[in-house]
């Protein structure tokens, strides 16, 4: 794919919520089919996600006053230039060092939260009343999701209104796959919180946390599946032990 400044204008939109409504749907079908469109979203998720970080405007606002201070003693031919030269060069030493820790921490907990996900994370499975439909587009959309062709399991689904529980938990397990995990947080957080699938939706939405790599997000819902005392709390307590060390 060809990095070209109208996919990084589009990708922008995208993710800032300012695309277009009638450019949304054809994006998200081309990035449920490019890999290489969804791997450059993530680059500039992941950029998002540093450029909103306190530290690291923080780390903008110092070298922002460095090159202020850099234009200050060079208009000023009364400093020493050997003073000014070593005062500088010790400031941005020192502030890449800084940012090299920052960006090392940041890049190491993203791996460890991608490598919680990969581990944990199982597609939710098709139900037996699903299978035994005789509705040939819930065949299709089963069949579609078993052999993990999850842009067409959610292009389907997203044609319908009031899906049921597990039709949700499908459509969000599919985001989860091709790169939509937005979606897939908005989605989760609307199924029910309460009957047979609040314990899973509670362990899908953390999952989705870690792979947004917000994993404190994804804390108080473990504690939640924990309380909850269900099928999910083994694992969840696993989970937490390990996401309360990143």
């Amino acid at each position: 794919m060809e990095r070209t400044p109208e996919i990084f204008e589009k990708i922008e939109g995208y993710l800032t919520h300012t695309m277009p409504e009638d450019e949304i749907l054809a994006f998200e079908k081309e990035l449920a089919i490019n890999p290489e469109l969804q791997e450059e979203v993530e680059k500039h998720r992941i950029l998002h996600k540093i450029l909103s970080d306190r530290d690291t405007l923080d780390f903008k606002e110092k070298l922002m006053r460095i090159s202020a201070t850099i234009k200050e003693e060079q208009s000023n031919p009364s400093a020493s230039v050997s003073a000014s030269y070593w005062k500088i060069a010790a400031s941005i030493a020192i502030l890449l060092g800084v940012g090299m820790l920052f960006w090392y921490t940041y890049t190491n907990q993203q791996n460890s939260t991608q490598d919680l996900y990969s581990a944990y994370y199982k597609p939710f499975p098709v139900e037996d009343a699903m299978r035994n439909s005789t509705n040939n587009e819930m065949q299709s959309i089963i069949k579609n999701y078993a052999k993990k062709a999850y842009d067409s399991v959610a292009i389907i689904l997203e044609k319908h209104q009031n899906l049921d529980n597990p039709l949700q938990l499908y459509l969000g397990n599919s985001y989860l796959n091709i790169g939509q995990e937005e979606k897939a947080v908005s989605l989760f957080k609307g199924i029910e919180s309460n009957g047979k699938y609040y314990e899973i939706t509670k362990w899908y939405l953390s999952l989705t946390y870690l792979k947004l790599n917000t994993p404190k997000k994804s804390i108080p819902l473990l504690k939640e599946i924990i309380t909850y005392n269900g099928v999910y709390k083994d694992k969840a307590t696993r989970l937490l032990k390990a996401v309360e060390k990143i």
